[in-house]
């Protein structure tokens, strides 16, 4: 995935000022600063130590696209997840059969070692995508419930916002 996901806009501190956001206001209208990149970040901005870049929006660094998750290319990693889902689950129900039918003839016949060994390998292989299928399953219903309570994967693990997701996820399961 080769989308930037978004960093701190050039003039960002100027166009805040300008609209009544001061340095010594009160506490909960300070700025966050961050000291690596030695600028002042926006609400729901995270500094990557892996990108070392401060990002917009930051969900998390992934290391299977080996980027950061972030307000430009999060759409993007909800597709490649919704897709994985797709290919995982067809993979799932078209082999069914198959291994079905494997099953039913280790039950029915006897067979050499040789085919034994390759009937294991098909199976070990048809449970692997089985237990894959189920955790990208679940993978992606979990992202899916952060965009839609407009929510990313640091702000679901901070423990200030622990209760309000609570709440959230209860309505949505609903």
């Amino acid at each position: 995935m080769n989308t930037h996901p978004g960093e701190i806009p050039l003039y960002w501190v100027r166009i805040t000022i300008k609209k009544g956001f001061y340095i010594g206001d009160e506490d909960y209208k300070r700025k966050r600063y961050c000291l690596i990149c030695n600028a002042f970040k926006p609400e729901r901005s995270h500094h990557c130590s892996v990108c070392n870049l401060c990002v917009l929006n930051m969900d998390h660094h992934c290391p299977w696209v080996n980027n950061c998750i972030g307000f430009y290319n999060r759409k993007f990693f909800m597709q490649l997840l919704f897709y994985v889902f797709l290919i995982s689950w067809y993979i799932f129900f078209t082999c069914f059969n198959d291994v079905y039918d494997i099953i039913m003839t280790i039950y029915k016949t006897k067979f050499r070692v040789q085919n034994f060994m390759n009937l294991l390998l098909i199976l070990l292989a048809y449970s692997i995508i089985a237990t894959l299928s189920v955790l990208i399953s679940l993978f992606f219903r979990f992202h899916l419930s952060l965009v839609l309570m407009n929510s990313t994967t640091i702000e679901s693990l901070d423990p200030a916002n622990l209760e309000d997701n609570k709440v959230r996820i209860s309505i949505i399961n609903l």
